[in-house]
């Protein structure tokens, strides 16, 4: 069962869906960069399927800027994500659910990582961006994109529109230390071929979380997993029944 909402967020909504609305526990699924709800190549979608199953509530919600919810991308910094992610979890407790797992892919990763809080009982990082600076948002850096961004007042990305808001934020952004705050099991999965963001970050993040902790590369996938669906889906709904 699907139920749509709609959550207030500065003068703007935040819309998304509820799936298997009273399940014995809750997942929240955070999209990256230029995302939304339905993941990449719909794999929230997929996984939303597969943890029903095993009933769990899932909530699947797009960031404002990105359609169905409200707003312009242009005004997207991760403090605002952080902010709408927040405002997800609030509705979840209104819903009953005070423990929550939280899985978040490319840029979703670097959100889930702020939000963290004691009451998240299992986090899984999808290829997860951690240094901005050391992933294909550099390339918003360089001395042509700095020119375009001075005279048009955006870059773009996808059809997208990328204010200077977030372009600024790139060079500040490292948040491995926050994965060091972590307190409850961290999976982390990523494509061997990933050119968006290296796998390196994950490797460096593993070897600052704490126990119970997994990480698993997988051979020959790229950013988003494009062709590798079913081991993700498989690896990540094994972790979430195995500690969540």
């Amino acid at each position: 069962m699907q139920k749509n909402f709609s959550i207030p967020v500065n003068n703007l909504s935040v819309n998304g869906v509820l799936e298997n609305s009273g399940g014995k526990k809750i997942v929240i699924l955070v999209h990256g960069f230029t995302g939304d709800l339905h993941g990449p190549d719909n794999i929230f979608e997929k996984l939303s399927d597969k943890l029903q199953q095993s009933d769990y509530a899932v909530i699947r919600f797009s960031f404002r800027g990105t359609p169905p919810s409200e707003g312009d991308y242009i005004d997207m910094t991760v403090e605002e994500q952080v902010v709408d992610l927040s405002k997800v979890v609030e509705y979840a407790r209104s819903l009953g659910y005070t423990d929550r797992a939280l899985l978040g892919e490319s840029m979703g990763g670097a959100i889930v990582a702020k939000a963290y809080d004691s009451q998240v009982k299992a986090v899984i990082f999808w290829y997860p961006a951690f240094d901005f600076a050391d992933c294909s948002f550099k390339d918003f850096l360089t001395t042509e994109s700095q020119q375009t961004l001075a005279e048009k007042g955006y870059l773009l990305s996808d059809g997208f529109k990328i204010g200077k808001q977030f372009v600024d934020e790139i060079p500040k952004v490292d948040l491995y230390s926050k994965v060091g705050e972590i307190k409850c099991p961290i999976l982390f999965l990523h494509g061997g071929a990933d050119t968006d963001v290296p796998n390196r970050q994950s490797e460096r993040a593993f070897q600052i979380a704490h126990d119970p902790k997994e990480f698993h590369i997988i051979e020959g996938a790229d950013h988003c997993f494009k062709g590798e669906q079913v081991e993700v889906i498989d690896l990540t709904a094994k972790f979430i029944e195995k500690f969540f």
